[in-house]
This record gives C-alpha cells, sequence and structure tokens, in this order.
C-alpha cells in the first residue's frame, strides 16, 4: 500500500506544532549542538546542500546560518510553507520546495553535501531515496543523516523491552529536569491525533529491521565508503546519525 497521501496530509496538519517545536529545539542547546556538528563536518559555508524531507527546516536554518546555500524539500506543502516562514523571519536565505525524496527531480551530481532527519522511517521505498542521495550528490560529498529505530518496538520484543526501559528512565529525568525542548507532545495546538501516523509507521519497511544496520547495508549497495555512525542508546540505538562519503569517481 501507498501510504504517501495519508502521510502527506497528516504533516499538512501538524505542521504548525511541529514548526513550534522545532524553533524550540533550534534556539536551545540542541540547536547549539547540531551547529558544532556541521561546523567540524563541513565547515563554514558556503557549500551547495539539500536538505532532503527537511520539516519546519530545522537542519535548513542551522546550515543556512552558517553561510551555506541550501535547497530544503519536504513533501508536505505546509511544511514547505513554515521553512519559508521560519527563514524569512529569521533573515536567512534558502530555497523551498515540495518534492518526494523518493524521486528527487535535480539533476546528478550537483550537491556538495545532503543531510536529513528522520526521513526514512516514513518511507515506503527509504532504498530508494538513500539511491537518490547518491544520485544528486556530487563525488566526494557527504550524506549526514539522523534517524533512529522509531516504530521498531511494535514489532520487535526485545527492543520494545529496550524501549520501555528508555521511557521510564526518561520519565524520571523530565520530572526532575522538565521536558526536553522540541518536546512535539507539548507542541499540538491543532489536536491532531498521533496515532494516524504510528498505525502507518508500524507498517513501513524501516519498522520491522533493526537499524542502523539497515541503513549501512543501504549505503554500500549504493556505493557510498568512509561510513561513520553515532549511536544514542545501549544496546540498541534508539537514534543515530550516520556520515558517508560518496567516493571520487563514484557513478552519478
Amino acid at each position: 500500500m501507498d501510504h504517501l497521501s495519508v502521510v502527506k496530509d497528516y504533516w499538512d496538519r501538524r505542521s504548525h506544532g511541529f514548526s513550534d517545536a522545532v524553533i524550540e529545539e533550534l534556539d536551545s542547546y540542541k540547536g547549539e549542538e547540531w551547529r558544532e556538528f556541521f561546523r567540524a563536518e563541513l565547515g563554514e559555508g558556503p557549500l551547495k546542500i539539500l536538505d532532503d524531507g527537511a520539516g519546519a527546516g530545522f537542519f535548513t536554518m542551522i546550515l543556512a546560518g552558517l553561510g551555506h546555500f541550501v535547497t530544503a524539500v519536504d513533501y508536505s506543502e505546509g511544511m514547505v510553507e513554515r521553512i519559508i516562514l521560519n527563514t524569512k523571519e529569521r533573515g536567512l536565505e534558502a530555497a523551498a520546495l515540495r518534492m518526494d525524496a523518493q524521486a528527487l527531480s535535480f539533476e546528478d551530481g550537483i550537491f556538495d553535501a545532503v543531510v536529513q532527519r528522520d526521513l526514512l522511517w516514513n518511507l515506503d521505498d527509504p532504498a530508494r531515496a538513500v539511491s537518490e542521495v547518491y544520485r544528486v550528490l556530487r563525488p566526494g560529498g557527504k550524506y549526514i543523516m539522523k534517524d533512529g529505530n522509531h516504530y521498531l518496538s511494535a514489532n520487535d520484543e526485545e527492543f520494545a523491552e529496550a524501549s520501555r526501559k528508555r521511557r521510564e528512565k526518561l520519565a524520571r529525568e523530565e520530572k526532575d529536569k522538565g521536558p526536553s525542548p522540541g518536546d512535539h507532545n507539548a507542541h499540538n495546538p491543532e489536536k491532531v491525533d498521533y496515532t494516524v501516523i504510528e498505525r502507518i509507521a508500524v507498517e513501513q519497511p524501516l519498522s520491522h529491521v533493526r537499524r542502523p544496520q539497515w541503513d549501512v547495508d543501504a549505503l554500500i549497495r549504493c556505493g557510498f565508503s568512509e561510513i561513520r555512525i553515532r549511536m544514542e542508546g545501549s544496546p540498541y540505538p534508539y537514534s543515530y546519525t550516520i556520515v558517508a562519503v560518496k567516493p571520487e569517481g563514484g557513478n552519478i
């Protein structure tokens, strides 16, 4: 089943509250941590960067603020509108387009880097999205992707138990310190029913496999090299960041 239209409608309706959470996170220590990360990986601008599945523009705003030329794409019209609004309000410049990450309409090899944040778990064909990233990257370009085992607990009992313990630990920490910046549960003025995406997500391909092993395999099949992983959580990572390089001379 192709869930694309249902997923688009969901994120269109979530765009306002989602954007509020993104802005809160951007202005917190989390935003600064990502700025430092991108400075270390990409340097100061200008590079030509694609923010693929950009949501409300968290990575877009950070990278544009560092002086890069950013093109942000998302399949949700509501999210594209939020990117335009958010960058304008901060005095930043970035292009924002509606586009399917599984079928990018860019020419081959035109970006110095591609970034993604929690995109692949949404998709019916995540392997195709990874191959599209490889195609639009120039040889020597970097793919930086943050994602996680977000809905694996619905299909993997061992992971579900680890996730339960993690949630209990986070609940204790939240009781002591308050909610983490960017908590989406605290930003839902539209009263969107989150179970809509949850029901879809548990059926998606990446909710049935342990990651980041799937990602590494997909990257290798495409031809990426120098794959590095930063994982959060043990023994099973809830989230992680991957940096992969398209080799010089790689096919485009």
